[in-house]
């Protein structure tokens, strides 16, 4: 309604249709309209560091209602970061050391506005460094792999804002952290290994002050280490129930054969997606003793051998040791995964220990020696045939030379005397200027074994004489070779 005056009339009908009617008059005068009033609230002094402060200005009034809020920060340090500026409360962020202004304008629905300052006073007050507790030392022994580090212990007189556990470079890489608890006050850690580790923690309070400390965890191996087997069957971890697993622990005990021993599975884990890996150490006694991993290995691949392929649950894919025991003969080292020695430089492993004795990897020969050896072997194979074939060749020959013919020269014609000649050069006096009885082929025969042939030649033929003539009279001269 407008200013001025209004008219109504009222008509009014019963049920016998009889009527009657009223008037009434409305006047609009002009309003008195008064200007609000803001009020930003009462000053604040805070404390630095400050991470938020509300400004509130709900308290302001009007006589007909504020429509309209508007908060500014008119002076003081830039760094101010405002939210919610066109609402009664207002969230200021960033403020820095020193004296910030803010001015509130609150507006009515007749376009008056009024405004309201407010001073906040951010002031440093002297803060104590914190001091961080990381826990101190801590031993760990093998299978048990997971530790808490306790930090909440360090102490801020404003309070520790923050936390941070940084692993030493020269630790072991292994292990994990759980759920990133590296950025809270306790460190949650597992899968760790054998080994000296150091995690340095660092508390920070509110004013960035900070502190360090170290904690140092002393992972020593499994005093079981040399009794652990590792079974891997053919079978998924999740498919393996509890009940399966106690009939293959009693399966393995039926073929060990030995008296008052007990199965003891330290670690069930998934191989791959179609295999599991058991690990588990002999007992026997009382007196309790573990039993060496590797006679327990070899046990059971003796067993497994004579009983049918289904004797377990699940199919073995391997049976070994869980760690690498071997010394490598202490030139080398075992590779935990193969289970197998790496040796050093010029070192191998000894073959017939390696395939035909125990089948243990081993780092025994020398690369020197074994090349020497296999030269010495191939000098002496390539030179036995030539030897043996010079030395047959020179028996052929000497049987050859100390071969003697003799034979009648006289009376022969020309061809026989060109056959009867010695094959290996040996010059003889022509047969046409003598009347030799006969010639010998060797040419090497000494002089004793000419006189000896003549001396026989007259014993067994008493008609020749000492000088080469027959006794009826004939005259002969006897061949002998050339000096």
């Amino acid at each position: 309604m407008q200013e001025g005056d209004y008219t109504f009339q009222l008509m009014v009908t019963d049920s016998s249709m009889q009527q009657s009617t009223a008037v009434v008059t409305v006047t609009v005068q002009p309003a008195s309209n008064r200007p609000p009033v803001a009020v930003a609230g009462p000053d604040k002094e805070l404390v630095f560091p400050v991470e938020s402060t509300m400004l509130d200005g709900s308290r302001s009034r009007d006589d007909q209602g504020i429509v309209l809020y508007h908060w500014e920060h008119v002076r003081g340090p830039s760094t101010v970061e405002m939210e919610n500026t066109d609402r009664a409360i207002a969230t200021v962020s960033g403020l820095q050391v020193g004296t910030h202004h803010f001015q509130l304008t609150v507006t009515d629905r007749q376009g008056l506005s009024s405004t309201a300052t407010l001073t906040v006073v951010v002031r440093k007050e002297n803060n104590s460094p914190p001091r961080a507790q990381a826990g101190g030392h801590h031993v760990l022994v093998l299978p048990n792999n997971c530790i808490t580090l306790d930090g909440s212990k360090s102490i801020d007189d404003q309070g520790v804002v923050s936390y941070l556990w940084v692993r030493d470079g020269q630790s072991p890489a292994a292990g994990d952290v759980i759920d990133g608890s590296d950025h809270s006050a306790t460190l949650q850690l597992t899968n760790l290994v054998e080994g000296i580790y150091k995690f340095r923690l660092r508390v920070i309070d509110r004013q960035g002050a900070s502190d360090t400390d170290t904690a140092t965890v002393e992972v020593r191996p499994d005093p079981r280490k040399s009794g652990l087997v590792e079974l891997i069957l053919q079978v998924g971890v999740g498919q393996l129930a509890e009940q399966q697993k106690d009939t293959l622990v009693r399966q393995l005990a039926a073929l060990l054969n030995v008296l008052d021993t007990d199965i003891k599975v330290q670690k069930i884990q998934a191989h791959s997606d179609l295999s599991t890996v058991i690990v588990f150490y002999v007992q026997s006694g009382p007196p309790f003793k573990v039993l060496k991993a590797a006679d327990v290995v070899q046990n059971l691949h003796r067993q497994l051998a004579k009983e049918k392929a289904d004797f377990l649950l699940f199919k073995v894919l391997r049976i070994d040791t869980a760690g690498c025991l071997l010394k490598c003969s202490g030139h080398g080292h075992c590779d935990p995964i193969t289970k197998r020695c790496v040796c050093s430089q010029l070192w191998m492993e000894n073959l017939i220990q390696r395939y035909i004795q125990d089948g243990e990897s081993n780092c025994e020969w020398s690369i020197f020696y074994v090349t020497a050896l296999a030269l010495t072997l191939l000098v002496l194979m390539g030179g036995l045939p030539w030897l043996c074939i010079y030395c047959c060749k020179r028996r052929k020959r000497t049987k050859i030379r100390k071969k003697t013919k003799y034979t009648i020269l006289d009376n022969i014609d020309d061809q026989e005397r060109m056959e009867l000649r010695p094959k290996f050069g040996i010059k003889h006096r022509s047969t046409e200027h003598n009347s030799s009885l006969m010639v010998s082929e060797s040419e090497f025969d000494s002089d004793q074994d000419t006189i000896f042939s003549r001396e026989r030649m007259e014993r067994e033929n008493p008609k020749v004489s000492m000088n080469g003539s027959l006794r009826n009279g004939a005259s002969f001269s006897c061949c002998s070779k050339d000096r």
